[in-house]
């Protein structure tokens, strides 16, 4: 009796873990509860997005200017629910012609918004056109100058990696997001590296200062083998500051749809710009929706979750046979009694 109170035990909490598992997935589904990590295919909806502009210039060259089919940097920005975000390359030798970033949350059903933020970067007029962008800057967004008391440049990539490191913290950057003051923090390695020329000992890295972990103002630090130089640039709507040795030596006002007098406004032929654009997912990147687990009907004698439980004899119950039941007998109205005729012929006394 205690072996079958144990096997219908295992049945009943078998029974609820399906019915929590089945409930959890419809939760997911109806809800659309987003993910916190970068998701493929939503790099593949980037990816697409950005092959999908033409890119035009007059310049001549071997090969037609593109983007970089992988980014150079993936970081996410919870608080903004933006789930997966990317910084894109335009162009692949040398100095990156612009810097194109993507922010998106995860796509419901088949639409999505995407965020862009375009900073050009290098000389040489160019065009991108697509749904909802019309970029061709007029202006570079990142302004290079010489870097005063740097070192004279190492001999091997390695021993220059180490020293634009060294260099990079020289430099801090701040924000005013709305009348708060917000110190970025410096992120130690740099999320690209480049060669800027053909000159030995020609190299470059990219840093960026960070809120979070989304990029506000990049550090561009090169050199051409014998002297240094640095650019900087923003990848934020906000206004930013820039300090070498604690004294300011770069800003950019804020850039904003109705800017005020000391503000900029957004442009497609801006140095820096941005704009959104809700898409729709392509079809062959359309995943099947999460589909809930139907509840089955589990046998008594299963081995369920791989316990091995004692085989018992079924035993079958005892047939009773029904008592018979007399019918009923419907009563008989009662018969009149007849008195006795009398005799005539009978003698008194």
């Amino acid at each position: 009796m205690k072996d079958m109170f144990k096997i219908k035990s295992y049945v009943f909490l078998a029974s609820a873990f399906l019915i929590t598992v089945t409930v959890q997935v419809i939760a997911f589904e109806e809800k659309g509860v987003e993910k916190t990590e970068t998701s493929p295919s939503n790099l593949d909806i980037m990816r697409h997005l950005m092959n999908s502009w033409s890119i035009r210039t007059k310049e001549k060259r071997s090969e037609p200017l593109a983007f970089v089919q992988d980014p150079v940097l993936r970081y996410t920005d919870p608080k903004y629910k933006m789930t997966d975000c990317a910084i894109w390359r335009l162009g692949k030798k040398g100095r990156p012609r612009a810097y194109v970033t993507v922010e998106m949350g995860n796509p419901r059903g088949n639409t999505g918004l995407a965020t862009f933020e375009f900073l050009a970067v290098s000389e040489g007029p160019f065009r991108i056109n697509g749904r909802g962008v019309s970029w061709q800057p007029w202006e570079l967004g990142v302004d290079f100058k010489p870097l005063p008391g740097a070192p004279q440049p190492a001999a091997t990539a390695p021993e220059r990696l180490e020293q634009m490191k060294q260099l990079a913290i020289r430099f801090s950057a701040e924000e005013m997001l709305g009348r708060e003051k917000i110190y970025l923090n410096l992120h130690p390695e740099p999320f690209d590296r480049y060669q800027p020329t053909d000159a030995k000992n020609s190299d470059a890295a990219v840093f960026l200062f960070e809120r979070n972990s989304n990029p506000e103002v990049i550090l561009f630090l090169e050199t051409d083998g014998k002297k240094w130089s640095y650019g900087c640039g923003k990848l934020s709507a906000t206004a930013v500051l820039v300090k070498l040795d604690k004294k300011e030596v770069w800003s950019n006002p804020k850039t904003s749809s109705r800017p005020k007098p000391d503000q900029v406004g957004y442009h497609w032929t801006n140095g820096y710009t941005a704009g959104r654009v809700v898409f729709q997912v392509p079809h062959k990147l359309r995943t099947t929706p999460v589909k809930a687990i139907p509840v089955q009907p589990i046998p008594a004698r299963a081995n369920l979750l791989k316990l091995k439980t004692k085989q018992l004899p079924v035993i079958q119950p005892k047939k009773v046979q029904p008592k018979a039941v007399q019918p009923k007998v419907k009563p008989q109205p009662p018969q009149p009694v007849s008195k006795p005729a009398s005799n005539s012929s009978s003698h008194c006394c």
